[in-house]
């Protein structure tokens, strides 16, 4: 775990020290829904992502977010002058992913049709709490990794700002320390807004 962390943290810390020399080098904010395995639930899915442009078609990145999925369950129920009322548990899965990406891109594509196709893989770490009202906490961490494939719209002849849509699959088997494990693995779909830092072509 020690030896990942350090190796994101370092590719954090080049991509950040390279920035002004990059080409076409981007922040992309994105928001969507994730349906993970474990709790068979769709949930709240987002990201932020720095991107380093390699060349005009290759780009390395970190990317980090925040996941939420929340529930109810009924219990038992008790009746107050003819009016019933329910228990109710919540329960809630916060996760938090930190992987390095790497993205190829259709560019050509962009100045031709206005348009342009990617596919995104990342890995890195990630960790999941679990909250309920009345069981015990529980805190899950593990290897993560994911694939994505979207497409970038110009927004605007004249501006470099683009649209982001993409889906793809994730790849969370997370555990905790008494050895139970929490599968968040599943499919996910997000749309948000690229906002260019370098452009150099």
């Amino acid at each position: 775990m020690k030896k990942l962390m350090s190796s994101i943290i370092t590719v954090t810390f080049l991509i950040a020290a390279t920035a002004l020399y990059a080409q076409d080098s981007n922040v992309t904010i994105k928001a969507g829904a994730a349906y993970p395995d474990a709790p068979d639930k769709v949930g709240f899915d987002s990201a932020v992502a720095f991107n380093l442009g390699v060349d005009k078609y290759f780009t390395l990145g970190v990317e980090s977010g925040f996941g939420w999925i929340k529930w109810k369950e009924t219990g038992n129920s008790s009746t107050i002058d003819g009016v019933t009322f329910n228990d109710v548990n919540n329960t809630n899965l916060y996760s938090l992913p930190l992987l390095a990406t790497a993205t190829i891109r259709l560019a050509d594509m962009m100045d031709t049709y206005g348009v342009m196709p990617y596919i995104t893989g990342g890995a890195g770490y990630s960790w999941t709490w679990f909250r309920h009202d009345e069981l015990e906490n529980k805190t899950f961490r593990g290897f993560t990794w994911q694939v994505m494939a979207g497409a970038a719209f110009k927004l605007g002849s004249d501006s470099d700002l683009q649209f982001i849509i993409e889906a793809g699959y994730r790849g969370a088997p997370v555990q905790n320390s008494d050895n139970l494990e929490l599968d968040m693995s599943g499919f996910a779909a997000r749309a948000g807004v690229s906002f260019p830092l370098v452009r150099t072509y």
